[in-house]
């Protein structure tokens, strides 16, 4: 075998391996992402939680070391936007509802429905009024006898004389209202009970117990989506904290802009990552942050202009922002 062939072969051989080992990565890389659990989430984002408390412990109340600080705060931000990432694609690939259509319930009794008529009904027949049997109005012959005339006077119904009163009536006897009492006469009524038996509220005794305090909670704090958002933001109050902490002294004296417009456009990035935002809903969240912003003290403004808008993570010191006692003190310029 010859020098050429010798290298051919072995070229061969380690393009046969490169891609061999690709193959391998790829599909090790794909059973990796199958077996990405919501368990194993929550369990990852536990982990990076721990490991943040361990950094604010570390760290102390003056942050001496704050280069190695900061790296590590670099670091455990982008582990957390990895997890963020996964626990995104764990949502999307819940499988949907399937779409439903209501039933239209028939309303009515049964046999109450009014028929449809087609077309192969004949039409009902044209008949007049004089057509109908009984309908027509009798005409009074000359033939039949009038009336007799009667004499309205002479009628005595039963009854209906008034009797004359003759002198030998006594008077009725003269009665003085404001001598009659009337608690003689109005006996007491006994008391009804309106509502149905065993309506009545009975009435608690010292001796009854009080009924003891039910918690009830709406929702389950075990459900793995509320621990993974727990988590997360118990992280991001940590990361904050030490950022604010350990703020370097170069960044400290960079000058700081107080103008709403710079606050307003940060808040408008942070509108952009709502889902299904349009043009105009962009121009309003600046517009209205824009009327706000007019109330605000320049602290918290140069507060917000501290912070670069890259993900949407970075928008929770919006409301940190708001709080004095986390601006007071740090952005005096």
């Amino acid at each position: 075998m010859g020098i050429i062939q010798k290298i051919l072969i072995g070229a061969l051989s380690v393009v046969a391996l490169g891609v061999s080992v690709f193959f391998l990565s790829d599909n090790f890389s794909k059973q990796n992402n199958s077996l990405d659990t919501p368990e194993k989430i929550v369990s990852d984002y536990k982990d990076l939680l721990a490991e943040a408390e361990q950094l604010k412990t570390s760290a102390g109340n003056n942050c001496d070391n704050k280069n190695v600080i900061n790296k590590k705060i670099e670091s455990l931000e982008k582990k957390l936007a990895d997890l963020t990432e996964r626990k995104k694609q764990w949502l999307e690939s819940v499988p949907k509802l399937p779409d439903v259509e209501p039933e239209v319930l028939e309303q009515g009794r049964p046999g109450s429905e009014v028929p449809e008529l087609t077309s192969d009904v004949p039409p009902l027949p044209d008949i007049t009024i004089e057509e109908i049997p009984g309908s027509q109005t009798p005409d009074l012959t000359p033939d039949y006898p009038p009336l007799p005339e009667i004499d309205m006077e002479s009628i005595n119904i039963l009854g209906s004389e008034v009797p004359e009163l003759t002198s030998d009536v006594p008077p009725l006897p003269e009665i003085n209202i404001d001598v009659i009492n009337p608690t003689d006469y109005i006996p007491e009524l006994p008391e009804i009970n309106t509502g149905r038996p065993g309506s009545e509220v009975p009435e608690l005794t010292p001796d009854v117990p009080p009924l003891p305090d039910i918690e009830i909670d709406i929702i389950d704090p075990n459900e793995k989506i509320f621990q993974m958002q727990d988590c997360e933001q118990k992280i991001n109050n940590i990361l904050q904290q030490l950022k604010a902490l350990c703020q370097d002294e170069e960044s400290a004296k960079k000058s700081v802009s107080d103008k709403c417009s710079d606050a307003c456009q940060r808040h408008k990035a942070c509108a952009a990552f709502t889902e299904d935002v349009t043009s105009a809903d962009l121009n309003n969240a600046y517009n209205s942050c824009m009327e706000e912003c007019a109330t605000w003290p320049k602290d918290m403004i140069k507060c917000i202009n501290t912070v670069e808008i890259k993900k949407p993570n970075d928008c929770v010191n919006f409301v940190q922002c708001q709080l004095p006692q986390f601006y007071e003190g740090k952005y005096l310029k």
